[in-house]
């Protein structure tokens, strides 16, 4: 089979599984970054449907580490999940999703991801109402309005909750 993912300047030829709690707290144990205000969250928390990646967020109130530093966290977590089978969407929100929409803006390791399978291509370039790009591999996309996902979100009935990391 015939396989290729870039995302985050990171790429791989190796297919993801779906996510399992022993996995997920395999990759997590990996890491070499502080655990403290990222928090597991997604389809995977939720139950909606089984799902194929793993959502983790960093929520901080102001953000308190560096752009570098973010994107060097970004990289490892991205790289390692390939390692352990697993698609690994992270990213950091300055306002927490809730029912009550709220405008914020999130950080990305990349403003698109690219996946090739059995001849197939899928290619998602990440909108909003406005994109900056803070870095190599780091981009802040600005909502101003509610967009797919907190539609989607809503449309399954989602409680918008997350699980600390280091306690999932």
């Amino acid at each position: 089979m015939k396989f290729f993912c870039k995302y985050g300047g990171v790429t791989t030829h190796q297919p993801w599984q779906r996510p399992h709690s022993k996995v997920v707290r395999e990759w997590r144990d990996s890491l070499s970054c502080s655990l403290d205000d990222w928090y597991v969250c997604g389809n995977l928390i939720e139950g909606y449907s089984k799902t194929w990646d793993v959502d983790i967020i960093l929520y901080q109130n102001p953000l308190k580490i560096s752009y570098n530093d973010l994107s060097d966290i970004f990289s490892e977590m991205i790289h390692l999940g390939f390692k352990y089978e697993l698609l690994i969407d992270c990213a950091y929100v300055s306002e927490w999703y809730s029912k009550d929409w709220k405008p914020f803006y999130k950080i990305r390791p990349d403003k698109e991801f690219y996946k090739e399978l059995h001849g197939g291509v899928y290619h998602k370039v990440y909108k909003s109402h406005k994109q900056v790009q803070l870095g190599k591999n780091l981009y802040k996309f600005y909502y101003n309005e509610p967009n797919d996902n907190y539609h989607k979100g809503i449309h399954r009935g989602y409680s918008f909750k997350g699980i600390p990391l280091k306690n999932f």
